[in-house]
């Protein structure tokens, strides 16, 4: 009995449980992404065996608990973080057995008081649908239902209900306002605004209901799992000074040839075109892509969108699309419109090797024409776009951009009415003297102030990511001369310029803050800005809390690779408007740079694992340099991971603010989630001696790639799920692949290395 006890106490069984919850839902995605999210609940989420493992999981954490009692001053954080995923399985076991939800639908004038939970479930040979009904202790009446759109357009910029409440008991009717991200509480039920309908002038709102009494219990969780982790953190940190005299005596001295660098240069692009002075023209106000800006950076966006570059040949981007307005002919006949895929090219028959042609060319190509048509047959039939017929979407977005500069009807700088919301109009008469006469006139009604088009131009043309990947770059040069002549002075200059280089990037966000009137976080590019920004953050304190100089060096690598990257792909920067459920909510603001700052930590944990794993092929005997960077990867995955789970826990939080359920198996819900464990299964094993310190630097590496997959996988490779762009053919797929084997075949060199040398044996 003893031993049964000991073993579901055990760090094995808890790093075993783990590894398998990690990858069954890993498995999870996958089925739900071939056959939908009812049936990867099914077959997965809410099978037996993966309840099983839950189940297990938390016997697993009781037994420890119980097997370290009584617990002393240095077992809380332990106790704290233990007994708070205990709290979390019986939350999630209350909402599991006792939630209840629904949507409730209404046309304007409508009411209703019974919610709708509709439940699709695949059959051997048809779908099945299962329809539970719940009467709401009271009636909602739906007075009028009210959407906003972004200026000139008709995107949803948010959506709100006006209802009345009508209490079944007592009779009591009251008003009431529903929108996104603002919930309201009655008799114990939350309603949320989730979503709308529109049919023949008539609107229609669609809300979600929900009753969850295990919502409180699990964020107590939540907070309490926060805590303990710190708790343990600290602890670690007062245990790691009693041996900070030992730490002091090893020199850097012996650390010299154990770093491996790699960086990536890019080279550019360069066309001519007949256009006005640029400047004339740069800070008009126009109207676009839902909001005011200048012309500047209509510009930019239009020829990113027709080349596929941020410039055509080195040209000021307003004079490339001046050169369209104002010559269209001689623009439709340059080869600038980027085609796309080889399989889009030879498609269209064209030249092998072509990546532009002309306007002209592929519009009275014939086979243009057939591919649209069986494009648009397909998305009638609701089937998946898939190959050329994608790609050949996306040119013809192109051809219309240029259209419509090329006709006069892209560049709308003419305010025409007092609704901020109206479409604005294009300049009535030639478009050559006229915009210029325009933008030296006098300031026109409904235009933005000339300091905040002075305020965009200056973002645009500054590039504060560019300049700052150049100053972090000079900042890993002198970290490595440094690390080389093991300099004090260079130690210094090399940590300055990375001070510097934050704080271009923290300038850079500033005025990207600014100038879309929004916290930068919402789209890839505004997150990889985050991801440096993290990396630069938690490097500065790091290093005021160890004085390790590894600290720069490796926060110089990772820095200057995400911002340079950030800077030379090839991905659209835009301020776009953003969808109504990142609007009005602080959660955008609380979620994404936490968890954003947790992939930096991580990553920089991945800077050194690959040193320590270089160290062990090009240094095995430095045995002291390899202990350090050890201790340095722990401390990143440590951190890291708390980073990690409190952006998961903020992220439930939003989702519970937003749709009225805290978890809903949504894949990047999940692959956070498989991620976390990946770590925490590292720091577990480490813990239990289970595997020794290349160990832990090896399986870092491939535990990061559940980190990649959170941040790229879900977006560019599954195809379902609210994070998901439907691109399961996108290059990015091609690179994943491509660092994985990369990333396995560094790893056999270094577990070769690591065989053959005595000198680092564990």
């Amino acid at each position: 009995m003893r031993k049964l006890f000991e073993f579901l106490a055990s760090l094995k069984l808890a790093v075993i449980l783990l590894v398998l919850l990690l990858v069954g839902l890993s498995v999870g995605t996958i089925v739900e992404t071939r056959s939908g999210v009812e049936e990867a609940g099914r077959l997965v989420y809410y099978a037996w065996w993966f309840l099983g493992l839950q189940g297990l999981f938390a016997i697993n954490l009781a037994m420890s608990l119980a097997d370290l009692f009584p617990w002393n001053q240095r077992r809380i954080g332990f106790v704290v973080t233990h007994a708070s995923l205990i709290l979390i399985f019986v939350g999630a076991a209350v909402t599991y057995f006792f939630k209840v939800e629904g949507n409730l639908s209404l046309w304007e004038g409508q009411s209703g008081s019974v919610i709708e939970h509709h439940v699709h479930t695949a059959g051997e040979h048809r779908e099945s649908e299962t329809v539970t009904r719940h009467q709401l202790p009271f009636t909602v009446k739906l007075d009028d239902f009210v959407l906003d759109t972004y200026p000139g357009t008709m995107r949803p910029a948010g959506f709100s209900s006006q209802v009345q409440i009508t209490d079944s008991e007592t009779g009591k009717t009251f008003p009431a306002k529903i929108w996104m991200n603002h919930e309201f509480h009655y008799r114990g039920y939350a309603l949320f605004q989730s979503s709308y309908q529109q049919e023949e002038g008539r609107e229609a709102t669609v809300l979600a209901v929900s009753k969850d009494p295990g919502q409180l219990i699990v964020f107590a969780g939540y907070i309490t799992l926060i805590l303990g982790m710190l708790i343990v953190l600290f602890t670690r940190i007062s245990q790691s000074r009693a041996r900070a005299a030992l730490e002091a005596s090893i020199t850097a001295a012996n650390a010299g040839r154990g770093a491996l660098l790699a960086l990536l240069a890019v080279a550019g692009l360069g066309l001519h075109g007949a256009a006005p002075s640029p400047d004339a023209l740069r800070r008009l106000p126009v109207q676009h892509d839902g909001r005011v800006m200048p012309l500047d950076t209509l510009a930019r966006d239009m020829v990113w969108t027709v080349t596929g570059s941020s410039t055509w040949k080195g040209q000021d981007p307003v004079a490339t699309m001046m050169g369209w307005m104002f010559e269209p002919n001689t623009g439709a006949e340059a080869p600038m419109i980027q085609v796309g895929s080889k399989a889009l090219v030879k498609a269209l028959d064209l030249p092998a090797g072509t990546t532009h042609a002309s306007f002209v060319q592929l519009v009275r190509n014939p086979k243009l024409g057939a591919l649209l048509r069986a494009a648009q047959m397909a998305e009638m039939e609701q089937r998946p776009l898939q190959g050329e017929l994608q790609d050949v979407r996306k040119l013809e977005s192109r051809l219309r951009a240029m259209q419509s500069i090329g006709l006069n009807q892209g560049v709308r700088p003419m305010p025409v009415s007092p609704d901020p919301h109206a479409r604005w109009a294009v300049y009535p008469g030639p478009p050559a003297d006229g915009l210029v006469q325009l933008a030296q006139g006098p300031r026109l009604e409904g235009w933005p102030s000339a300091a905040a088009m002075d305020r965009e131009v200056f973002y645009n043309r500054l590039n504060p990511v560019r300049l700052a990947w150049i100053v972090l770059l000079a900042s890993l040069a002198a970290s490595v001369v440094a690390w080389k002549r093991q300099s004090a002075a260079l130690d210094r200059v090399a940590l300055g310029l990375l001070a510097a280089g934050f704080a271009v990037m923290t300038w850079g966000i500033a005025l990207r803050w600014q100038v879309g009137g929004r916290i930068p976080a919402a789209n890839m590019y505004e997150s990889m800005l985050f991801l440096a920004w993290g990396v630069g953050l938690f490097a500065l304190v790091a290093y005021a809390l160890l004085k390790n100089r590894m600290v720069v060096l490796n926060a110089a690598v990772m820095a200057t690779l995400t911002m340079a990257l950030t800077d030379l792909l090839p991905i659209d920067r835009l301020i776009h408007p953003i969808a109504p459920v990142l609007a009005g909510t602080p959660w955008l603001a609380i979620h994404v740079p936490i968890i954003m700052v947790g992939y930096a930590v991580l990553a920089l944990g991945l800077v050194v694992a690959h040193m320590q794993v270089g160290a062990t092929i090009f240094a095995p005997r430095r045995v002291e340099l390899v202990d350090r960077m050890y201790d340095l990867l722990y401390w990143y995955m440590f951190v890291g991971s708390i980073f990690l789970i409190a952006g998961i826990i903020t992220g439930s939080m939003w989702a519970a603010s937003s749709w009225g359920r805290y978890w809903g198996w949504d894949p990047k819900e999940v692959w956070s989630l498989v991620a976390f464990l990946a770590y925490m299964a590292i720091l577990h094993a480490k813990l239990d001696r289970m595997i020794g310190k290349f160990g832990v630097a090896a399986i870092s590496i491939l535990a990061f790639q559940t980190i990649v997959m959170t941040y790229l996988g879900v977006n560019f490779v599954l195809t379902t799920g609210m994070h998901s762009y439907g691109m399961g053919d996108s290059p990015v797929v091609k690179w994943m692949i491509i660092v994985a084997l990369a990333e396995i075949a560094f790893l056999g060199w270094g577990l070769w290395a690591h065989r053959r040398n005595p000198a680092v044996a564990e």
